[in-house]
């Protein structure tokens, strides 16, 4: 009786660990889901190929604040993360002329 029971309760352990497990693969596949949809449509680039215009436009409105990332779409649109010491990142969108412009409703949706 004493052995039925161990084998029980082994079993039991078992099936809880592996619904565990289960339950969080689900939830990884999903955040790695929304994260391509988030960039979707912007390649990321080096951001030494941001163009010049761009760069000026960054150090001339956002003082003290460096491209940390920078992303770049079909329409030679740009999205970059700007950071600055003590501050958070700031995500802001440029067309190739340095001209800071609003994401399109496709990219809002996406994001939400």
């Amino acid at each position: 009786m004493k052995n039925l029971m161990m084998t029980a309760a082994a079993a039991a352990m078992i099936f809880a660990t592996a619904n565990t497990n289960a339950q969080s693969t689900q939830a990884e596949k999903t955040l790695v889901k929304t994260e391509v949809a988030v960039q979707e449509g912007f390649q990321r680039i080096e951001t030494s190929n941001v163009p010049d215009a761009v760069k000026a436009a960054v150090q001339k409105d956002f003082e003290g604040a460096s491209i940390a990332e920078a992303y770049m779409n079909k329409k030679k649109e740009f999205k970059l993360v700007l950071e600055s010491e003590g501050a958070e990142t700031k995500t802001v969108y440029a067309n190739a002329k340095g001209e800071w412009i609003k994401p399109s409703s496709k990219m809002t949706k996406m994001k939400k």
